[in-house]
């Protein structure tokens, strides 16, 4: 009995095992240019292009033009069957012959009416009404005449042509298809000026950007490059977390590269410089973002932090890290203030 009192005193006073210190990767904090390094997938579009659509609707008696092809400015691609618009044509043509006949007999009308009260055979009613007769018969010319250019321009509707050179990139129509005013019945390009466009993920800060240039390439062909400026950056995001982006190619494009070809662009841009630590280095406290620093005594301490960006393997560390700073990256998430730790791997 008085041996196990013994043996449970030494126990007691035994001074306790201390805790072996944790292995972690170690990284100095050092503040370098950060480069921004982007890479963004995509298509090749036309800078402009605008739907090919009839004044009036009707049958479609041809098409002349097919997706793919390249027509010129004031080529005929597309026709509607004219026997309405020319028949209306005819009835205004005749409409006019009547009227200028009708201007013609009010005017003789009139001058007789002059000359009878002149010879002081007439009276002044019957002057005003010659006059009143021959203005009415001046307007139905006028009117007429009036009919006659909108027939004509509706018969000139029938035959839809390119406005300037441009590709088919869509063709809505087909001959016998009966197609209402303002229908689109062809897709067109303009056949001068690309643009690179593509769905990049919220988040990437590409405002800041705009006016520098990319390197674009097809994705099946990345020996061919060539360049695009950075020209707008939609400020609308879209349902899938995605916002438009878009790149007016300069020279250099190959002409064989068609409208829709999927692109990949590269770019580098230069944002200032920043201390940039492993993401394994990040944790936070009920304040926000930190980090975990040694200490002389290679002890982990809480340190606040602002961050003012993330990468794909990084963080940008903005203030409150002083410059040569250990801090800790890889096994962050085992440690509690005081703990001791030691470098498994120091990374310059």
């Amino acid at each position: 009995m008085r041996s196990a009192v013994l043996l449970a005193c030494c126990l007691a006073t035994a001074p306790a095992h201390a805790e072996p210190p944790f292995p972690v990767e170690i990284v100095v904090a050092h503040t370098g240019a950060v480069v921004k390094d982007f890479a963004l997938a995509g298509t090749l579009e036309a800078t402009d292009s605008y739907p090919a659509s009839f004044r009036d609707g009707g049958r479609v008696i041809a098409m002349a033009a097919d997706v793919g092809d390249r027509v010129a400015k004031g080529a005929v691609v597309a026709q509607l069957d004219p026997t309405q618009a020319d028949g209306a044509l005819r009835g205004a043509e005749a409409g006019l012959r009547g009227a200028e006949a009708a201007l013609l007999q009010a005017g003789l009308a009139r001058d007789r009416a002059r000359g009878l009260l002149q010879r002081g055979s007439g009276t002044q009613a019957e002057l005003d009404a010659a006059i009143e007769g021959w203005l009415g018969a001046r307007a139905q010319r006028d009117q007429a005449k009036a009919a006659l250019t909108k027939a004509r321009r509706a018969v000139d509707d029938t035959t839809l042509r390119a406005v300037e050179d441009a590709i088919v990139t869509a063709r809505n129509a087909e001959p016998g298809q009966v197609v209402g005013a303002g229908q689109a019945v062809l897709q067109l390009a303009v056949a001068s000026g690309r643009e690179a466009v593509f769905l990049a993920p919220d988040g990437i800060d590409l405002e800041s950007y705009l006016g520098e240039t990319l390197t674009l390439s097809p994705i099946d062909q990345p020996h061919i490059t060539f360049a695009a400026v950075l020209t707008e950056v939609s400020p609308i995001v879209a349902q899938n977390g995605t916002v438009r982006v878009k790149a007016r190619v300069g020279t250099g494009l190959p002409d064989d590269l068609p409208i829709g070809t999927a692109i990949v662009g590269h770019a580098k841009f230069s944002d200032g410089a920043r201390i940039v630590l492993p993401w394994t280095a990040l944790t936070a406290t009920a304040d926000g973002p930190a980090v975990w620093t040694l200490g002389e005594d290679n002890t982990a301490q809480l340190t606040a932090v602002d961050v003012s960006g993330y990468g794909d393997q990084t963080i940008e560390i903005a203030s409150g890290l002083a410059e040569g700073a250990r801090v800790v990256a890889a096994g962050s998430q085992m440690l509690y203030p005081g703990r001791a730790v030691v470098a498994a791997e120091v990374t310059p």
